[in-house]
């Protein structure tokens, strides 16, 4: 009778850990990718991405991500009671669609890695190089005045 209780017992928990953890991380990493391309003036692919960058900021393109990573666990996690080798499929392939932008934007902050030239970088944002140009000529004069000065 004991044994017929506990295999009666549901197990708590989602079917496919692993794939999910995967699903996360992906996820994950490609936010963070899409925000290093962005910085570097970048465009988003993706036009109901772009959008949503273009509305809610960084906040709203990760709430937009992880929203996507909850549904395709629940739709799998629902699919399982029907057909587990369906719903393994389904988060194989959520975890193969993620990693595509991921890879992609690899790929290009590679490229801006080889081809990166010294001096020529953008300026600073809202005009700070006036500021730090100012400092930084200031503080030579300083030097050329008095170079025992620390």
């Amino acid at each position: 009778m004991a044994n017929n209780e506990s295999n009666s017992q549901k197990v708590m928990g989602v079917h496919f850990p692993n794939l999910y953890l995967w699903l996360v991380f992906l996820s994950a990493l490609d936010v963070v990718l899409t925000r290093v391309i962005l910085f570097f003036n970048g465009t988003e692919l993706n036009p109901l991405a772009a959008w949503i960058i273009d509305r809610g900021g960084q906040l709203g393109m990760s709430i937009f991500k992880f929203v996507i990573v909850t549904f395709v666990i629940i739709i799998c996690e629902y699919t399982v009671r029907a057909d587990p080798k369906m719903a393994r499929r389904l988060a194989l392939a959520g975890c193969l669609i993620t990693a595509v932008p991921v890879v992609w934007s690899s790929f290009l902050l590679i490229e801006l890695i080889t081809t990166f030239e010294p001096g020529v970088e953008p300026t600073y944002p809202g005009n700070l190089d006036i500021i730090f140009e100012q400092q930084d000529a200031g503080s030579s004069r300083d030097y050329q005045q008095n170079p025992a000065a620390p």
